[in-house]
C-alpha cells in the first residue's frame, strides 16, 4: 500500500471508526470506485448503515457520486469514486481539532483539581466543586466502593497531555510536509 492510500485508509477510518471496515473499503473498490450494491455484499453491511457511512465520507469530501444507472429490474445502481486527494487535508483538519482539544483540556488541568478514589482511581474523577458537593451529601467516598476521595497529583495528567499534544504535532508536521510535496 503506497501513502496516499494508507493516508486515505486513515481518514475512512477516522469517519468509519473502524480501520479494518476502512481497508476493506479500499480493497474492494476498483481503481477507487465502487458501486454501492457490490460495496454492502463484500462489506457484509446493512444498506442503511453503509448509505449512511458514505453520506459521511461524502460530507467530508472523501467520496463523490459519479454515476447512478439502471441496473437490472429497474434496480439503481449507484457508483461512487473514493477522493484520495482529500484525505490529506481532512486528517489535518482532524487532527488541528484534536490538538485544539488537547491545549483545552490541559487548561483545565492547570487550574482545576481532581480528586479520584484512594483504592483505585479508575473508579472515579471528580472536580472540586462535584467532590465538595458530595462532601456535603455524603461524604468524600467513592459511590462505588466507599474508599475515600484523594486529590490527584496534576503531574502525570499533564505529562500524558502533553505527550499526546507532542505526537499530534509530529502528525500534523508529516502531513503538511506530505500535502507541500
Amino acid at each position: 500500500m503506497d501513502v496516499e492510500d494508507l493516508l486515505l485508509v486513515s481518514a475512512l477510518a477516522v469517519v468509519a471508526q473502524d480501520l479494518s471496515l476502512a481497508r476493506r473499503m479500499l480493497k474492494f473498490s476498483n481503481s477507487y470506485v465502487f458501486e454501492e450494491g457490490e460495496l454492502m455484499e463484500n462489506l457484509k453491511l446493512p444498506a442503511a448503515d453503509l448509505r449512511r457511512l458514505i453520506y459521511k465520507m461524502q460530507d467530508y469530501n472523501l467520496v463523490s457520486q459519479i454515476a447512478v444507472k439502471e441496473g437490472d429490474e429497474g434496480v439503481k445502481r449507484v457508483y461512487w469514486r473514493l477522493n484520495k486527494e482529500t484525505a490529506t487535508v481532512f486528517l489535518i483538519k482532524k487532527l488541528e481539532e484534536l490538538k485544539s482539544i488537547i491545549e483545552r483540556r490541559r487548561q483545565e488541568e492547570e487550574v482545576n483539581e481532581y480528586y479520584v478514589c484512594a483504592a483505585d482511581p479508575t473508579h472515579i474523577r471528580l472536580s472540586f466543586d462535584e467532590a465538595v458537593s458530595k462532601l456535603s451529601e455524603e461524604g468524600m467516598t467513592c459511590p462505588v466502593c466507599g474508599a475515600m476521595l484523594e486529590p490527584q497529583p496534576r503531574d502525570k495528567v499533564l505529562k500524558i497531555l502533553d505527550e499526546l499534544a507532542e505526537v499530534v504535532e509530529e502528525a500534523l508536521n508529516v502531513l503538511k510536509g506530505l500535502e507541500l510535496a
